[in-house]
């Protein structure tokens, strides 16, 4: 399993890379996965390629108001492309977070921001995060202990 930051990082390409469908950037950011994926030979460069191509067509045969949904639906897929990428060929870690960079840049503004709904049902409780990393502690008794303050731990009132 990788490490929580591979993870992340997995995520991100995948959110820039589908971001980038149906936009400019678009056959930067696929030449740079094809790349990434090309050091594992030239037919494997050559399917994520053909990959990448019809999930493109897709989204941009989609309904503007529809293709957010779609994008929705590759994201995953392409998350666990490059989770496997990465697990694979651990120096394509550079590779990944010079591409994301370099896409999340030149997406337009309304392709930078995501939206993320959560819903917490029949006294569930909800904990999200997106693009970071949350922390969740309970004590003993399944209280939430006291948050820190300039006294120290536990000591806020």
């Amino acid at each position: 399993m990788l490490a929580e930051p591979l993870a992340a990082l997995a995520g991100a390409g995948a959110t820039a890379l589908i971001g980038a469908m149906a936009t400019d950037v678009w056959q930067g950011a696929r030449g740079g996965v094809v790349r990434l994926f090309g050091r594992g030979g030239e037919e494997r460069a050559s399917t994520i390629g053909a990959q990448l191509d019809e999930d493109a067509v897709l989204v941009g045969r989609t309904d503007p108001d529809a293709a957010d949904e779609v994008r929705a639906e590759l994201l995953p897929v392409w998350r666990r492309r490059l989770l496997l990428l990465l697990e694979e060929d651990p120096g394509s870690e550079g590779g990944l977070r010079e591409l994301v960079a370099q896409v999340q840049g030149g997406l337009p503004a309304e392709r930078q921001v995501w939206t993320q709904h959560n819903t917490a049902r029949d006294h569930g409780t909800l904990f999200a995060v997106q693009g970071g990393s949350l922390h969740h502690h309970r004590t003993a008794t399944g209280e939430l202990p006291a948050p820190d303050d300039e006294d120290g731990p536990g000591r806020a009132r």
